[in-house]
């Protein structure tokens, strides 16, 4: 399929499809991110393995949910994260043990997900469902199993917590000196990639960076500069 009929096909799923609404039960997805994800963040990646079972059965239950226009926005932006972050450990753990998700040929491009009937991949979704959705903290609710990555929340993403969820996410990434470096003595900002890779989403990135920073704030004379983004798989260090 090219790539604009793949679009199209997507922003259908997105905005069009019928339907009566469906409850989402988020319990089971608690559970799991309980067990398999520390209070700091970092993914049980050998526990993980070994519950691939009960992964797959999240998975494959929130692949028979599909967003329709009875949905509010809260609960299709919660859907498209939950989905992402579940996905994306689904397939670390398929490969896994692996130094870092590149070890992966084109991880981001396999089209593994099932969407209404249609195979899908991750980037499809950061990039064309959730870029949709017009709202850039998302972007700081998904995780890619990576050290630059924004760290997994241990909560599943919901309609009713959104708000909350999605403030905390980006002043949690802002403000993390391991993703984002801003001087206190110089008139410098090292910024991660994320905020370059997705820069057309953000209207005006000064403004939306200095409503979460703590102690500081950039202005139009600040020099920006973008870290490397680290691959390498997020774990704790023993």
């Amino acid at each position: 399929m090219n790539l604009k009929r793949k679009l199209t096909s997507l922003l259908i799923i997105l905005l069009c499809c019928l339907g009566h609404s469906q409850s989402i039960d988020n319990s089971e997805l608690k559970d799991f991110l309980k067990k398999h994800v520390s209070n700091e963040g970092f993914i049980k990646y050998e526990k993980l393995v070994k519950n691939k079972e009960s992964l797959n059965e999240i998975v494959v239950g929130l692949s028979k949910i599909t967003p329709n226009n009875s949905w509010t926005k809260p609960e299709t932006k919660a859907y498209w994260i939950n989905v992402y972050n579940f996905n994306m450990l689904k397939l670390v753990s398929d490969y896994y043990p692996l130094k870092s998700i590149k070890y992966i040929q084109a991880p981001f491009n396999i089209e593994f997900i099932n969407i209404n009937g249609q195979k899908v991949s991750l980037d499809d979704i950061e990039n064309i469902m959730i870029e949709e959705m017009g709202d850039p903290r998302m972007y700081f609710a998904l995780n890619n199993t990576s050290m630059s990555s924004p760290k997994l929340s241990r909560e599943p993403y919901s309609a009713e917590t959104l708000e909350l969820q999605l403030e905390s996410a980006a002043k949690n990434f802002i403000n993390d000196s391991s993703k984002n470096y801003f001087s206190k003595t110089t008139n410098e900002a090292i910024l991660s990639p994320i905020f370059k890779w997705h820069a057309s989403d953000f209207e005006d990135l000064n403004s939306f960076i200095n409503k979460y920073l703590e102690d500081k704030q950039i202005t139009n004379d600040t020099n920006i500069s973008y870290s490397s983004f680290d691959w390498t798989l997020s774990k704790e260090l023993y």
